[in-house]
């Protein structure tokens, strides 16, 4: 495969396989994940360092009322689906440079797979 086409096949497959593992995730995973990586800052029902995520999945960035977003994020004109989360949690930072979280992401496929079917429960 010539170079330049590797980084599309492989965003492709995972734009595939991302709605795939909302059928066949394991949500336990997914907590257990999302309270060790990320319940020191979000809830699913309350703000807190970082705005609730009950509900993220198809909500559009940013629009948490009462919120006090970093400017890119408040200004994005995106919805939260599986791909943007998955790129979200891979590197928050290079998806939106402007972000106030210091995060640096969950490198792990694995883990990100586990919370994304997490949340995708909770939405």
């Amino acid at each position: 495969m010539p170079p330049l086409l590797r980084p599309l096949a492989t965003a492709f497959a995972l734009a595939l396989s991302l709605p795939v593992l909302a059928a066949e995730c394991d949500e336990q995973a997914g907590q257990k994940v999302f309270q060790t990586k990320c319940s020191a800052c979000h809830a699913l029902d309350a703000d807190r360092v970082g705005p609730h995520l009950a509900g993220v999945v198809g909500r559009p960035v940013g629009s948490v009322p009462g919120f006090n977003y970093s400017s890119d994020l408040a200004g994005a004109k995106h919805e939260w689906n599986a791909q943007l989360i998955d790129r979200w949690l891979t590197a928050p930072a290079q998806l939106f440079p402007e972000t106030t979280m210091a995060f640096s992401g969950l490198r792990n496929v694995e883990e990100r797979q586990a919370v994304l079917c997490f949340l995708q429960q909770h939405s």
